[in-house]
């Protein structure tokens, strides 16, 4: 339950405290490699480095579908919805922003160390907001393990509301079915993403546990 004070608690509240401040730094730091330096390790590092191709019985139960579209409204809806109902709650927003900067960066190396070849009838996913980042033809090794899942992951940790928990769950579940559907990401992709959600949420929980409200 959120103390009396965490609602009406400023942004200038807020950086008043020490680890708040060290988690926006983090997050400016964090999201000025993401501008910068995530097309050029996906087009240059990640690109040319051999990975594996994985035969998934879970893939090939589908003839894959592009699901692009919905997967995207899914996900931008629930990322709207999260930011509208937190306006009054910068700690929250903190957290969610803290923790989507840090997952982005986890999956840098996750994608580095365990790297995969996209499936072979992949249909690309297009991105209306974030495609331009990409190189002109697209991107398809980004694979291990799914943003997409992980993200809608977070937001289903970030959700205090049972009832738009509910939906946020059978959001995430959709996302996943879709994005498997479309050959988009291999199942283990899938599967690994919500637990590395929540060990990154847990963790920047814990990191910022002294801050009001916490």
């Amino acid at each position: 339950m959120k103390s009396s004070d965490e609602g009406s608690l400023s942004w200038h509240d807020l950086l008043k405290y020490s680890p708040a401040r060290w988690a926006l730094a983090f997050c400016f730091l964090a999201l000025l490699i993401i501008i910068f330096y995530l097309p050029v390790f996906y087009e240059d590092v990640l690109g040319p480095k051999p990975g594996t191709l994985i035969n998934d019985v879970v893939l090939n139960a589908f003839v894959p579908v592009n699901w692009s579209l919905p997967t995207f409204a899914i996900i931008y809806l629930s990322i709207a919805q999260t930011f509208l109902s937190n306006l009054r709650n910068p700690k929250t927003l903190l957290i969610g922003l803290t923790c989507y900067l840090s997952i982005s960066l986890l999956r840098m190396g996750a994608m580095y160390l365990i790297t995969f070849e996209p499936p072979s009838d992949m249909i690309l996913l297009v991105d209306p907001v974030t495609s331009g980042f990409y190189p002109d033809a697209g991107f398809a090794k980004d694979l291990f393990f799914s943003g997409h899942v992980s993200t809608m992951s977070l937001m289903v940790l970030l959700e205090e509301k049972r009832l738009a928990r509910m939906i946020k769950i059978a959001g995430t579940m959709i996302v996943a079915l879709f994005l498997v559907w479309q050959h988009v990401h291999y199942s283990l992709d899938i599967l690994v993403a919500p637990f590395m959600a929540a060990a990154v949420f847990y963790t920047v929980k814990f990191w910022l546990k002294s801050l009001p409200g916490s």
